[in-house]
């Protein structure tokens, strides 16, 4: 992960989703305080970029937040990025990967995408043993997207939060 400022832009799951990933998270979080990003809802990032392409990526979420509405996505599993990423994993989605291939930019690390939303990130035992916290409770529930956000890092901000067209 580059350790210069970047931006992303990212899918936001409703409020019921965040309440249980959020319930999920702390769970682990009494046993390991991690590394993971804090303050920001839980999502599926889309893209990273150059911090010098703000005002396009601003002009183009509000474009892509006006024509696209409101899905579901499902969340299917416990996965890892070995050794130190825990993550929760959606089934293949074509608007998720619609969303995907209109914000493809790979700026912040270079890793080929793969659709999740981070849950813990620390040591390769804390993950492996976060995991075997998270199987006890973890079941597959439907998501929905409902926003697009903006936002930089580091550290964590929110420059724009465009609500998808409820149907």
């Amino acid at each position: 992960m580059k350790k210069e400022k970047f931006l992303t832009v990212y899918a936001v799951f409703d409020e019921d989703t965040q309440v249980l990933l959020s319930a999920w998270q702390n769970e682990i979080l009494k046993n390991y305080k991690g590394t993971q990003t804090m303050g920001i809802p839980f999502h599926i990032s889309l893209g990273s970029f150059p911090v010098e392409q703000k005002q396009s990526l601003l002009n183009l979420i509000e474009t892509v937040g006006n024509d696209f509405s409101m899905f579901q996505v499902k969340i299917i599993k416990i996965n890892t990025f070995e050794p130190s990423v825990l993550f929760v994993e959606p089934e293949y989605h074509p608007l998720l990967m619609e969303l995907h291939t209109i914000f493809n930019g790979n700026y912040a690390d270079g890793y080929e995408y793969h659709a999740h939303a981070t849950i813990f990130c620390g040591t390769q035992e804390e993950v492996k043993s976060s995991k075997e916290i998270l199987e006890k409770s973890f079941h597959p529930l439907t998501a929905w997207i409902k926003e697009i956000h903006l936002g930089e890092f580091f550290p964590p901000k929110i420059h724009m939060k465009k609500q998808l067209i409820q149907k």
